[in-house]
């Protein structure tokens, strides 16, 4: 079992959400009191970091739970990987459209064609979010169950994976209780 799915609650919490906004706000504040400037491509590292470790452990719990999935539950994985790089690839474009924007605001000027632009990879982004939600859910409740469960039966892993900051705290001991061998295939 991967070390990820080992934590506790407490330590998912401060590994997934504690760590990388303390990494995101902290860093910059330290090195500008050092006086050192940030590089732009550190800073939007920086800035993509809590969304993309949130995604990463995501896509890693789903990838694990698809591994123990019961044989009658057919469901590809190929969907969760694209939609997992997709949802990171957009993240880092995101918040460097949103640094040029802003850097165009302050001239002056309004750039309503990248905005435009960045509308349907945006909607796109959230369906793949949304997608990678429903599958670690599904897979979560399929593989404690040990069967094919309808779209009732895993509302509430749905939910606490949405709502990750509160849904860890629930989330977590269900990994922690699941076995570590897989099923055969």
């Amino acid at each position: 079992m991967p070390l990820l799915l080992r934590l506790k609650h407490w330590q998912a919490f401060l590994l997934l959400f504690v760590l990388p906004f303390l990494l995101q706000f902290g860093l910059p504040e330290l090195f500008s009191a050092v006086g050192v400037d940030l590089h732009w491509a550190t800073a939007l590292l920086l800035d993509a970091l809590p969304s993309a470790t949130y995604m990463l452990w995501m896509w890693r719990v789903a990838l694990h739970l698809y591994r123990r999935l019961p044989v009658q539950v057919k469901i590809s994985p190929v969907y969760l990987h694209l939609g997992a790089l997709y949802f990171v690839l957009y993240t880092l474009l995101f918040v460097y459209t949103l640094s040029l924007v802003k850097e165009s605001v302050l001239e002056g000027n309004f750039p309503y064609g990248m905005l435009l632009l960045l509308a349907p990879m945006h909607l796109l982004a959230t369906f793949c979010f949304l997608y990678i939600v429903y599958f670690a859910a599904r897979s979560l409740v399929s593989v404690e169950q040990q069967q094919v469960v309808s779209a009732g039966a895993f509302t509430g892993a749905y939910l606490q994976f949405l709502f990750l900051p509160i849904g860890i705290w629930f989330l977590q001991p269900r990994l922690n209780k699941l076995p570590s061998t897989p099923v055969a295939l």
